[in-house]
């Protein structure tokens, strides 16, 4: 559970340095345009995945949450790419990557909208 609200979730789909520190991670977070002062919230797996890093903002400040997988690595099928790039997740594929699980989306549902209104 991340302890703001998240309106965006962003999936880094590159290597990432995690000797970072959190300002290195926000300057990875403004080269992908994610803002987490927003609300956008970027998620960074290391390169082995046994950890992972997501980082999230508010109007206060910033948060880094860290997650390491002990005696084993995330499942995913995560292909890291050459140049930046960034994919963008659910909130609830977030909780399911927090939790270690394995996740693949075939097809997501398309969210519903109100009709506009008419006159």
């Amino acid at each position: 559970m991340l302890p703001v609200t998240v309106l965006r979730v962003f999936l880094a789909e590159y290597r990432v340095d995690f000797r970072k520190q959190m300002n290195g991670l926000l300057a990875e977070a403004y080269r992908l345009g994610a803002d987490p002062y927003g609300g956008d919230c970027v998620v960074f797996i290391k390169k082995d995945r046994t950890q992972l890093r997501a980082l999230v903002g508010d109007s206060y400040g910033l948060y880094l949450v860290s997650r390491r997988f002990e005696g084993s690595r995330l499942r995913t099928a995560l292909q890291f790419a050459a140049e930046p790039s960034a994919g963008t997740i659910s909130t609830g594929e977030l909780s399911l990557l927090l939790e270690g699980s394995s996740f693949t989306v075939h097809q997501r549902a398309t969210a519903w909208r109100t009709p506009p209104e008419t006159r």
